[in-house]
Order: C-alpha cells, then structure tokens, then sequence
C-alpha cells in the first residue's frame, strides 16, 4: 500500500488530480526497475487500482510467488516479443472494457535509470480505441531493484535514504492521425521532463 511504501522507500505521488475518475484510458511510465509494477500499483487512488491491468512478459511469472503477485496486481502474463499481436489485441480488450492499461512504452527496463526510446504501441491503441494516454515519471525506483541485479533489500530500511517518486501529467487525448512515432514521441518529452524534475529534486541526498 501507500502508507507502507511512503516508511520504507520514501514513495511520494504527485498529479493524481490528473488521473481520469474511470476508464478506459493508459498509464504510461517510465520503466526504472521490477519496482516499478509495485510503486504505480500503491500511488493509484482505488477507482482506478480496480480497474487497473498490466501485460507482462510471461518468464517473469513462473514461480508460484510471481504467479499469485500476477493475480493480485491483475498482470497477464504473455510472450510479448514473441506474439507481439496477440498482445496487443489483449491490451485492446480491456481497455474496450474500460479498463486501465499500465503499459510501458519504452517496452523493457532501463539499463542505467535514464529514459530510453518509447515504443509506438500506447499511440497506436490510444489513437484506435480513442483512448487518452496519461504520462508517468517514476525517480528513484533503480536503487531498489535494478536490471540484471538482485532485489535491494536495504532500500527498504527506513534510515536507509531511499526516496521513490512518481508523478503523473496531464492526459494526452488520442491523436487524430497515424503518426504513431511523433504522438510516442510527444508522450516521452511529457514522461522526461516530470522525470528530470524528480531526479533534480531527489539528487542533493545522494
């Protein structure tokens, strides 16, 4: 939940007052770490925790442990790389059902924290299906559980410094074109520059 984030790693939300009252409509952050499910997950109000669902890579969810975290976080876990199609149509299907659709443009982990490429598939199911996009800046969600690194679990400890930001923007209506790159591309300048700002504020701890 969010109390228990804001004691042990510091999580602070700012923008929810941006976040649509129901759906359907797509959450799109930023992608810092395996964290990253967990922190959009306590900062969403609960109208829109409910209706919210993830796409996941499948290797992730194998263990017993990962499976029930799939069911409790509403994550359906699919082969993305390799039906790449089917999961589209999924994430179409919810949202058709007014659902909200956590997807991550930037479709994989950052390696070093920074904001890589969007991907074109949030513009393309928001602009289809008529759907907003709200952009997401997570900050400080790498110190905890990196890529290609074991869960920090000292982050946790409540001295530890550890200070975990997300932030939401104002929603971008669905585009009226099939310029799916520039709308991707209009949707990360929004994610950067809340990002930018979280990482400035957060830096002089360090």
């Amino acid at each position: 939940s969010y109390a228990l984030a804001w004691l042990t790693v510091g999580l602070r939300a700012q923008g929810r007052q941006h976040i649509p009252r129901r759906g359907p409509y797509l959450l799109c952050p930023n992608h810092q770490s395996y964290a990253d499910v967990f922190l959009m997950a306590a900062t969403l109000p609960w109208r829109s925790f409910r209706q919210m669902f993830f796409v996941g890579a499948a290797e992730y969810f194998q263990s017993p442990v990962m499976r029930f975290i799939a069911r409790a976080l509403n994550v359906i876990p699919i082969d993305a790389d390799a039906n790449l199609v089917n999961a589209m149509q999924m994430s179409a299907e919810g949202l058709r059902r007014g659902r909200v659709l956590v997807l991550f443009p930037e479709g994989e982990r950052s390696i070093d924290g920074q904001v890589r490429t969007f991907r074109k598939g949030a513009a393309i199911l928001s602009r289809h299906l008529g759907v907003p996009m709200v952009p997401v800046a997570i900050d400080g969600a790498y110190t905890i559980w990196p890529r290609n690194l074991p869960l920090n679990w000292r982050a946790f400890l409540p001295w530890s410094g550890t200070r975990a930001r997300v932030q939401f923007g104002p929603p971008l209506p669905a585009g009226d074109g099939t310029d799916y790159a520039a709308q991707a591309e209009a949707l990360r300048a929004d994610v950067i520059r809340m990002w930018r700002a979280l990482h400035a504020a957060r830096a002089p701890s360090r």
